[in-house]
């Protein structure tokens, strides 16, 4: 029979005491741990809340900056968003600023990635550090007392670049016969866009002494206080039809930020997952897509060298693609607004080539001589070697051009110098038109050819259409195209807008007759032409609306690109009537493009800061602000940046 007392085992209480024992032990340990736990939420909380007001305080400071403030205007402005976003602290201690000397961590002084306690501010690059003593709530139970919580921030001003390039010069090189200060707004003179706009017109592309360079003021119009209307760049097109630059490539501003290296063929470098196999139409979204992000966010481009490093060249998109920039522009900025932009000296490279210049037109008197017709450059790409040999091309299709009747003297006519030329990289060559003479020629307005040859690296024509002005004609006529190039398939019609408009501040006063035909020769066979109308009255001279509409058809044209010109003749309305023709290169290439269109480039030489002007579906307008500068993130091209929080390290 066991031993057992009656209702329970032997030993029974001894066990319960053990239990009670070992419970009170575990509740001890588990409100310790649960203590702790509830101290670590609040030390977290409160990391969380310093680093909210660490961001903000580094923001606060790189929008300042971007305002124009000083270094202590930043500070001011850091330490009154962290005053504001510390009062009201998680645990209802409140942190103290940070101190006026900064506190580095040990064995760190003057470490800007070591720092403690404190602002930094250099430059674009702007650092908040704060710290907090927290005391433990249940951790005294296990001796522990008090915390320090930090937290930090980095701000960077960066460069966000828009897919535009602008202009620097208007119908360089300049200058324009007569220019003073301050000048006007006539579309036939040099500009430099980046100069102040009363000084815009004054000195040459090589020569800015006499020039000013832009303030950008505050505001957008002259009724608002602090404002400075009058001394900002030109107000001209950097997107859409306005933009097209000298010579008859088409191209209106928008730019494939995502390729560069155009040096030679097969040398390009893309970046943003572009490779040489994107579709246009992808590429073209693409570009579209950081105008509507607020700008490109990388890889940033290095600063710009004189002559243009290869990598600092960018592909130009179309000028069929431009509307789809447009529009994104008009989804994110508007009047007011300041952009970032690209810079490029005014004309459009390919691989290889050589650009002849827009002259400018040239006054003969109907008997004289005319020592100095004034300059036009010859520019090349990187992959360009060799020599440019000029000469003069009559205007054949013209029976009254002065050439051609022999009232222009000289074999040849005119005397370029030098000649030949070598072009250089950028702006390129100046080159001098001059020993001009004629002889009872007519006054009026006429049109000759500048011929560029080049053997090397292989047989390269070029051809540019010079104006030439008889006696005294006060009215004249500018004619240009919403595209200059079109690629179709064979057989396929082409369609261009044309654009007549006055280019003196008088009405030309007359209607004109718009053609085509072949350069110096009649259409090729089977190659249709229409304009709709034919004949038109030149628009003012600030009307953005088109003239005409010429349909061309293409029937017979073999693949490749083909050179057309519209002719446009007029006699003006002064009183005693002057007859004016002038002519506008377009080009077609049948098939895939590839012989063109996909090999051009722009030189990048400098950023700048533009303010928009005007905007609608059509165009893009703005003013400079600041000068041109080399680095993207040059300090002086604040108001175009953007503040970006990056890595600590």
């Amino acid at each position: 029979m066991g031993a057992w007392l009656r209702g329970r085992p032997l030993g029974g209480a001894g066990s319960r005491g053990q239990v009670l024992v070992l419970f009170a032990l575990g509740l001890v340990t588990l409100l310790g741990a649960a203590g702790i736990a509830f101290d670590a939420g609040r030390f977290l909380m409160e990391r969380r809340s310093l680093q909210n007001a660490a961001d903000a305080a580094a923001l606060a400071a790189a929008a300042s900056l971007i305002r124009g403030g000083s270094t202590t205007d930043a500070d001011s402005e850091a330490r009154a968003v962290l005053a504001t976003n510390l009062a009201h602290g998680p645990n209802g201690i409140v942190a103290a600023l940070p101190p006026a000397s900064p506190v580095y961590a040990p064995g760190g002084a003057g470490d800007p990635a070591q720092l403690a306690n404190g602002i930094l501010i250099s430059g674009g690059d702007i650092r908040v550090a704060i710290q907090n003593t927290i005391p433990f709530t249940f951790g005294r139970a296990v001796g522990l007392v008090d915390s320090v919580v930090g937290a930090r921030a980095r701000v960077a001003l960066q460069g966000k670049l828009l897919p535009i390039a602008v202009r620097r010069y208007l119908n360089m090189p300049g200058p324009n016969a007569g220019a003073t200060a301050p000048c006007s707004s006539n579309p036939g003179d040099f500009v430099d866009v980046f100069a102040t706009e009363t000084t815009s017109c004054l000195g040459t592309d090589a020569d800015g002494t006499l020039r000013s360079v832009p303030n950008p003021g505050t505001n957008l119009d002259a009724t608002t206080p602090g404002s400075d209307p009058t001394n900002h760049g030109p107000i001209v097109e950097i997107l859409g039809q306005g933009a097209q630059p000298n010579g008859s490539s088409n191209f209106r501003g928008f730019i494939a930020l995502d390729i560069r290296n155009f040096q030679s063929v097969g040398s390009q470098i893309y970046y943003s997952n572009v490779t040489s196999g994107t579709a246009p139409n992808t590429l073209k979204s693409l570009e579209a897509g950081w105008i509507t992000k607020g700008g490109y966010e990388g890889p940033g481009f290095p600063p710009a060298t004189t002559p243009p490093d290869p990598n600092d060249q960018v592909a130009v998109m179309s000028g069929n693609a431009t509307g789809i920039a447009i529009d994104a522009m008009n989804t994110q900025f508007g009047p007011g607004d300041e952009i970032l932009v690209a810079v490029y000296p005014g004309q459009v490279m390919a691989i290889p080539d050589f650009t002849l210049g827009t002259p400018p037109l040239i006054s003969l008197p109907t008997t004289g001589t005319v020592a100095g017709g004034g300059s036009f450059r010859v520019s090349r790409n990187q992959a360009f070697s060799g020599q440019v040999t000029l000469s003069t091309v009559a205007d054949t299709n013209d029976p009254t051009n002065p050439m051609v009747l022999g009232t222009l003297l000289g074999s040849p006519p005119i005397t370029f110098d030098p000649n030949p030329v070598t072009p250089s990289l950028g702006s390129g060559t100046s080159v001098a038109m001059q020993n001009l003479q004629t002889a009872g020629a007519a006054a009026g307005i006429y049109a000759l050819w500048i011929k560029g040859q080049a053997g090397s690296p292989y047989l390269t024509t070029r051809y540019e259409p010079l104006a030439v002005k008889v006696g005294a004609v006060s009215r004249d006529v500018a004619i240009s195209s919403d595209v200059s190039s079109q690629t179709v398939a064979s057989g396929a019609t082409a369609t261009f807008r044309i654009a007549v408009k006055d280019a003196q501040s008088q009405a030309f006063g007359g209607p004109v007759t718009l053609s085509l035909e072949g350069l110096n020769a009649p259409l090729p066979a089977g190659v249709t032409a229409s304009f709709s109308p034919s004949t038109v009255t030149p628009l003012g001279r600030t009307s953005r609306l088109y003239s005409s509409t010429l349909t061309v058809g293409t029937v017979g044209l073999g693949n490749g690109p083909h050179r057309f010109v519209v002719r446009m003749t007029g006699t003006n309305g002064e009183s005693t009537p002057r007859e004016v023709t002038r002519l506008f290169p377009i080009d077609i290439t049948i098939g895939d493009g590839g012989a063109a269109g996909n090999d051009e480039y722009v030189d990048i030489v400098g950023f700048a800061v533009m303010r928009i002007a005007t905007a609608d579906s059509n165009t893009i307008s703005a003013y400079a602000i600041t000068r041109v500068y080399a680095d993207m993130d040059d300090e002086a091209l604040r108001r175009g940046q953007v503040a970006r929080l990056v890595p600590w390290d």
